[in-house]
Order: C-alpha cells, then sequence, then structure tokens
C-alpha cells in the first residue's frame, strides 16, 4: 500500500490570528472562543453568524477550520463549500497550511498504525487507520482537489478490511483442519465481502474459497462416487479460480491453473482442460 508524504511536513494550524474591528457580537465571540481553543462554542456562534450574514467569508471559513478541529468532515465541507461561492478566496494561504497540517496528521496516523502492526497489536493499528482516514477526509473537505489523498483514503480502507479478515482466515484454516469445509466456506466468504478485488487479501480469500470447494468435492466422491453431486462443488469453485487466472502474481497463477486442469477435467470440459494444461506447463517453464 502506498501512502504519499506530504512536501507540507512541518506545519502548525495557523488561522488563529484574528482582526477583530468592527464584528457582530457573534462574530467577536465566535473568534474568542476559537483563540482560546473552544472549537465547539466557535462553531456555535460561528453558526450564528452565517445565519445572519451569509456573505461574511471570514465567518464562513472559521467555521469550517471549527469544524475541522471537532473532526466534523461534512460540516467543514459544507461550510468551505458556502467560502468558495463567495469567489474572494481571502484565504487561500490559511487553507493551504490547514490542509497541510490535517494531511501529515493523517500520514503520522498512518505510520504508527504500521508501527503497531508490526508489534502484532492489530486492534490499536485500526483505530489508528481509521483516525488517519478521518484527518485525511478533512484535508480533501478543505482542498478537494487534492486527488492522490482519495487514493490514500482507499488504501488505508484495504488495509483495515485485510487486517480485519485475518481472524476469518485463520478460522477457515482451522475447520479445514478439521475437515468442515462447509465451515471454512463461511468464514472466507465473510471475509471475501470486506475486501475489494484485486487486493492480495481478495486473492488470498478466492483462493481458499475454491480450494475449500474442491476438498468438499473430493470428500462427496470418495463417500460416494456414484453421486455426482460432488460436481456442484467442483463448479463453485471455477468462478474463482477462473478470476484468479487474472492475477499478476505467478506463484498464484501457476498454482490456480494446477487446479484448473483437475476442475475442467472432472467437469468434462475437455477443451478448457487442455488449454489451461499448456498455460500450467508454460508457468513452469519460466519459474
Amino acid at each position: 500500500m502506498k501512502i504519499i508524504k506530504s512536501i507540507i511536513s512541518i506545519i502548525a494550524f495557523s488561522v488563529t490570528v484574528f482582526y477583530l474591528g468592527c464584528s457582530s457580537a457573534e462574530q467577536t465571540t465566535a473568534k474568542l472562543a476559537y483563540q482560546q481553543g473552544d472549537y465547539a462554542k466557535a462553531e456555535r456562534e460561528f453558526e450564528k453568524e452565517v445565519k445572519q450574514n451569509p456573505s461574511n467569508e471570514d465567518a464562513w471559513f472559521y467555521l469550517a477550520m471549527s469544524r475541522a478541529q471537532l473532526g466534523k468532515v461534512d460540516g467543514v465541507r459544507e461550510a468551505m463549500a458556502e467560502y468558495r461561492k463567495l469567489g474572494k478566496n481571502s484565504y487561500a494561504n490559511e487553507m493551504v497550511n490547514a490542509w497541510g497540517t490535517k494531511y501529515d496528521n493523517g500520514y503520522k496516523l498512518y505510520k504508527d498504525g504500521e508501527n503497531l502492526v508490526k508489534e502484532g497489536k492489530d486492534t490499536e493499528a485500526i483505530r489508528k487507520f481509521e483516525s488517519a482516514i478521518v484527518e485525511f477526509k478533512l484535508a480533501m473537505a478543505i482542498l478537494p482537489d487534492s486527488a492522490f489523498v482519495s487514493e490514500n483514503i482507499a488504501a488505508l480502507q484495504n488495509r483495515i478490511n485485510t487486517i480485519s479478515v485475518k481472524p476469518l482466515i485463520d478460522k477457515g484454516v482451522e475447520y479445514e483442519k478439521a475437515g468442515n469445509y462447509e465451515a471454512a466456506i463461511n468464514e472466507y466468504m465473510k471475509g471475501i465481502e470486506k475486501v475489494s478485488k484485486g487486493t492480495g487479501a481478495y486473492e488470498v480469500l478466492a483462493y481458499n474459497i475454491a480450494v475449500a470447494y474442491l476438498k468438499l468435492g473430493e470428500k462427496m466422491r470418495d463417500e460416494n462416487s456414484e453421486n455426482p453431486a460432488y460436481k456442484e462443488k467442483y463448479s463453485a469453485a471455477l468462478p474463482y479460480l477462473e478470476e484468479l487466472t487474472k492475477t499478476e502474481s505467478k506463484d498464484t497463477k501457476l498454482s490456480t491453473y494446477e487446479l484448473l486442469v483437475q476442475v475442467y477435467a472432472n467437469l468434462g470440459m475437455s477443451d478448457k482442460a487442455m488449454d489451461a494444461m499448456k498455460i500450467r506447463d508454460e508457468l513452469r517453464e519460466q519459474k
């Protein structure tokens, strides 16, 4: 997973200096609350101000910043949209600084999470990753055009999902060892619903599902070779294996084609079995 480090590495949330001037009582109260770090009160007072004076650019911007400090992504997005509608963009530099702070917060939380993963503290790591996602979402709410931040959010979500499905995989493996293939498939199915296609976790789960179906089919055939019902399990494995032929992992692809040869042959799909055998042999030669 690739998370891009911000080029703005050390930036304070430098939007705290105000010129009070001839402001309304609500605006004055809001700014003082913001300076004192009482962001909930600042939000309430700025909301009053923009309601009575919707063209107040200053109030819209600092309403967004108050909400950013409170972690309210949708609220930041809403206030920034109103700020932009005014078309003045008086706080361009402050926006960049605020974006940089939130991005760097997210990046630090991501790194902290990865360190926790190395220590085997998956639950704590997930909490860090979830907090990182909030910070990245706040950065995007401030500057929506930062597309690579969206990529970081997607990568982190996949990271969380990958960690979350590990217990399901482990449980499924234990069921397989005990010969309870139906239960194993059930665990793997729970996992595959949580991860995105194309990820390593998805491919592991898809392969495990296919193998568990094949083992179940073999078990049924051994118990009663006259009953063709075992072929239903081979058929159930087929879509997962065919999907895995698109993997970029040569080892996974080879293992997949080795299984496909057996599946096609058992299902009476001779032409496909021969094609799969040819590709399997080519992959073996490349190793």
